[in-house]
């Protein structure tokens, strides 16, 4: 295990020295059907008063990347508001009440996701990691998924305020240009992209033993 074999500054083992803070007051101070605010009052464990810490209380994220049977990724780009450009990205989304009540509710979800955005299914889904977006302000994590086995089932649903053009791409090239800058991501698209990329390989290179 990692945990086990990380050290401390200076050869030191790790130990209980760290602890989470207390909260003394909690509120919403903003909350709609996207998002929830949380104000915290926090007390750290040497004392010092932290307050008001925010959260953003998001619902539990995913994102998918589709392989083709030709080994192609399925990319999407959409205009994303937060940077006011368009977005090469992966297929993604919030886990929705209904995808809970399904089981496994982030599988789900992107299972639900990738028939929405792109109008494929797939056979099979690979859970590559799950990974916070930001551990410092969210409460949620974010689950990468490898769609394989992709059939068509019919045309992409989006949502009234989304417009997705589809691109078929090599995990190779994307790579390339996400190393030399000549394509932008969000970062946790980049993460999954990664590990995918070492998924496939070690898969291929056990293939050919």
């Amino acid at each position: 295990m990692l945990s086990a074999g990380l050290d401390r500054a200076r050869g030191k083992p790790m130990n209980d020295e760290l602890k989470p803070w207390s909260v003394t007051a909690s509120r919403i101070t903003y909350e709609d059907r996207w998002i929830r605010l949380r104000s915290d009052d926090c007390l750290t464990a040497d004392g010092t008063i932290v307050a008001p810490f925010h959260v953003l209380d998001y619902p539990d994220w995913i994102n998918v990347i589709p392989v083709m049977p030709d080994g192609r990724v399925l990319l999407i780009r959409e205009y994303r508001h937060g940077c006011g450009e368009i977005v090469l990205g992966l297929v993604a989304g919030g886990v929705e009440p209904g995808d809970i009540e399904a089981g496994d509710a982030a599988m789900a979800a992107a299972r639900r996701e990738l028939r929405e955005e792109t109008g494929y299914e797939a056979s099979t889904f690979v859970k590559l990691l799950a990974s916070y977006p930001n551990a410092s302000s969210h409460s949620n994590i974010v689950t990468s998924w490898l769609a394989l086995g992709l059939s068509r089932a019919g045309e992409p649903c989006f949502d009234p305020a989304e417009n997705i053009e589809l691109l078929f791409a090599d995990l190779a090239d994307i790579l390339a240009d996400l190393r030399s800058g000549a394509v932008i991501m969000q970062s946790m698209h980049v993460a999954a992209l990664y590990a995918a990329e070492s998924w496939l390989r070690t898969r291929n290179a056990e293939g050919l033993k």
